[in-house]
């Protein structure tokens, strides 16, 4: 069986981010055409040509071909079965098989989990359980971050580089916090804890 399915909100939001992009490659393109008229990146979606009878000797269009190509299909989701005769449980099930991909994924590259390199079953699954924790904290700070919108100006990488910067200091056996940033700030806050005067409650 076949399931068409279509996003509409989905589609929208990959419209207007390409859009977007081609607005800024346009816009850079304006200013210094002659900079990136061999560009693969702008050849993608432009055509920049010399031309004598513009004042800054250039022309700069945009492929409208290559962007309706492109968003033709942005939206739909086509799942094909050999079992499943229901749209929206085939759309299900996909979605849980995606949970468990990117689950392994983040084990692979979030977490140099790629090789073991153990020589012991017991060694093998002590670090088998510390990825599975470390997996379900990936999962959670994707949550948060999908939810707060986060993503718009970090990836999970860089967030915790940030968070990381946080210093504590012993001197004579007390322990010192370091003041938070006020980007460090506005991190926890997404997270649901509380500060006050750069410090952690």
């Amino acid at each position: 069986m076949v399931s068409c399915l279509y996003n509409a909100v989905k589609s929208n939001t990959q419209r207007e981010e390409l859009y977007a992009t081609v607005t800024t490659l346009r816009d850079k393109a304006l200013k210094s055409p002659a900079k990136f008229i061999n560009n693969l990146d702008y050849k993608k979606y432009l055509i920049i040509r010399r031309s004598e009878k513009q004042g800054g000797g250039y022309t700069v269009n945009i492929r409208k071909d290559v962007i309706e190509e492109k968003l033709r299909h942005t939206g739909w989701l086509v799942l094909i079965s050999n079992c499943i005769d229901n749209a929206l449980k085939s759309l299900q099930i996909y979605r849980d098989k995606d949970v468990v991909e990117k689950c392994f994924s983040r084990l692979k590259n979030s977490m140099d989990f790629k090789r073991l390199r153990v020589h012991g079953d017991e060694v093998m699954q002590n670090k088998l359980f510390v990825g599975f924790i470390g997996s379900v904290i990936m999962a959670l700070l994707n949550r948060v971050m999908e939810n707060k919108n986060l993503y718009k100006k970090y990836t999970i990488q860089e967030l915790l580089k940030l968070i990381a910067k946080q210093r504590v200091q012993d001197i004579n056996g007390q322990q010192i916090i370091y003041p938070l940033t006020k980007t460090q700030e506005q991190i926890y806050a997404a997270f649901g804890m509380k500060t006050k005067n750069g410090m952690l409650l």
